[in-house]
């Protein structure tokens, strides 16, 4: 196998990967991010298999390029050539693979999203909740009252609302903010903001790529309550307007998303030589029971 340039790996990205719909399916972005976190890229071809890796020295092993952060990972290469040639590395770990294959399991969390194309406003999404969880919303969105929803607002205005929102477990806390600085910097990100009463109730990151808009990370004021319901609606009036098709809500755990009857699609990892335990315990997995009871009843 011969080693790549990071030029030379972006041209055969962009072959093997020609249908982009989530922001880390951008080259530019994934080499951004693996700069940031200091890690070394080994990029390799052989003429038709290909393996954009990065090495992680914490964790001893190699993953695909941008690792845990890409929301979604595609095969690039012959699964069985990866699983007996000797010119890559034995220590990898895959995750968020959209196709499986032998010796895959499924990952510790699907990919959440709204499929847009036959849905115009939240009326019509809200069909797959039940009649009491209908109307339940109806009402809250009605008490809301008037708000404006305009694209306004900043990466320090969401940093301090997230921090308000989740704590401890914010994203910005957290290494995630990595890529929300990244996103900061990128012309195809948007902040979007509630306003009610003449102060900011909730503002997002959007990221808009092909016909697909991500909601990357958001935060609310928490003075005014129901305020995810209002964002959500926006979102898919905002996200029509734009001609999208989908929005994207990452392949990390929330409650809400169950909640709200988000579509799901399964990912998948592979793994193999020395992997440490800790990877199975990942911040973004559903909860064990919770995962037990959701496979129940259908919803995973």
């Amino acid at each position: 196998m011969r080693k790549l340039s990071v030029a030379e790996g972006k041209v055969l990205w962009d072959k093997f990967v020609p249908h982009k719909q989530v922001w880390t399916d951008d080259w530019d972005i994934r080499v951004a991010l693996c700069k940031e976190y200091g890690y070394d890229l080994l990029i390799l071809y052989d003429g038709k298999n290909f393996f954009p890796l990065q090495f992680e020295p914490e964790n001893g092993y190699y993953t695909l390029m941008s690792g845990a952060t890409a929301e979604k990972n595609y095969l690039t290469f012959d699964p069985e050539f990866m699983k007996k040639t000797k010119d890559i590395p034995e220590n990898i770990y895959f995750d968020f693979l959209d196709t499986s294959f032998d010796g895959c399991v499924e990952g510790l969390c699907p990919q959440f999203f709204v499929d847009i194309t036959g849905i115009n406003n939240v009326n019509e999404f809200i069909k797959r909740f039940s009649k009491k969880h209908q109307k339940n919303f109806k009402h809250a969105y009605k008490k809301f009252g008037k708000y404006s929803f305009v694209k306004k607002g900043n990466y320090k205005e969401l940093e301090a609302f997230n921090i308000a929102t989740f704590e401890d477990k914010s994203g910005f806390v957290t290494e995630e903010s990595t890529c929300y600085n990244i996103l900061d910097n990128d012309s195809r990100t948007e902040y979007w903001s509630i306003i009610k009463d003449e102060e900011t109730a909730f503002i997002l990151q959007y990221f808009f790529y092909g016909k697909t808009m991500s909601v990357c990370v958001w935060g609310a004021n928490e003075k005014y309550k129901d305020s995810l319901k209002v964002a959500f609606t926006e979102s898919i009036l905002l996200a029509k307007s734009r001609g999208c098709t989908r929005i994207d809500y990452a392949p990390t755990y929330s409650g809400w998303k169950f909640l709200y009857h988000l579509d799901t699609a399964p990912l998948w990892r592979y793994k193999r030589g020395t992997i440490p335990d800790a990877v199975d315990s990942a911040d973004y997995e559903i909860p064990p029971a919770e995962r037990t009871k959701l496979k129940a009843k259908g919803r995973i």
